[in-house]
């Protein structure tokens, strides 16, 4: 056990000698929904959803670049509110809200900032891709399940299993500097990924989708 400690220790001290300083950050932010708008079937147009993101980055900055320095990681994602998309409808009292159908994310991968210049404020580019996950719920009000109890029917809430998919994000966004070790970071990131229900005959749908994230990182 000694050794793996000390074997793991040397690959970091060897990784911060090579790449530069190890840093960890944290965000959260506020994003939307740009997913197909007939994802429930084509006679249900949905309204784009919000969603709040939390994660984390983690990975080495490479300094040694003219232009100022890279970014190299691996980045997690949950949307910790997710997407809520309202299902309006009418059952004799006017439109209203039916039910609510939700679909989460969960993001993990790689991610990759170009940053520019060598002050406390640099602006930068990020590329990242990875793993998209994360299924979907279906929750329906009381008042369409006592309507469905009217005819002796029950309607029960159902979750959906959404198959694992590779997608791409990029963005951009700011650091900004408080100490050598301590930076701020501001972001725009747009998410680009198909997902596909998980049941046969299910076609895929664009789960694009959008964030703005502040956060803090640290190097450790």
């Amino acid at each position: 056990m000694k050794l793996k400690h000390l074997l793991v220790s040397l690959f970091f001290i060897s990784a911060a000698s090579v790449f530069g300083q190890f840093s960890l950050g944290v965000f959260t932010g506020y994003g939307q929904s740009s997913f197909d708008d007939d994802i429930l079937g084509s006679d249900s147009k949905i309204e784009q959803a919000g969603y709040v993101p939390v994660g984390v980055q983690a990975g080495f900055n490479i300094n040694t670049v003219s232009f100022g320095s890279i970014f190299v990681g691996a980045e997690f994602n949950y949307a910790v509110l997710p997407f809520t998309f309202d299902i309006n409808g009418d059952i004799g009292n006017g439109d209203e809200s039916l039910a609510e159908f939700k679909v989460n994310q969960m993001v993990i991968g790689a991610l990759a900032k170009f940053k520019f210049g060598k002050g406390n404020i640099k602006p930068f580019v990020r590329l990242g891709g990875g793993a998209y996950m994360g299924g979907g719920d279906m929750e329906y009000s009381d008042k369409l399940k006592d309507y469905y109890q009217q005819f002796g029917q029950t309607l029960e809430d159902e979750e959906y299993d959404v198959k694992t998919a590779f997608g791409f994000n990029a963005g951009a966004g700011a650091d900004f500097r408080l100490n050598p070790s301590t930076s701020f970071f501001a972001e725009f990131v747009y998410h680009i990924v198909d997902r596909e229900p998980d049941e046969e005959g299910a076609e895929s749908f664009s789960a694009n989708n959008w964030a703005i994230q502040l956060g803090a990182q640290f190097g450790l």
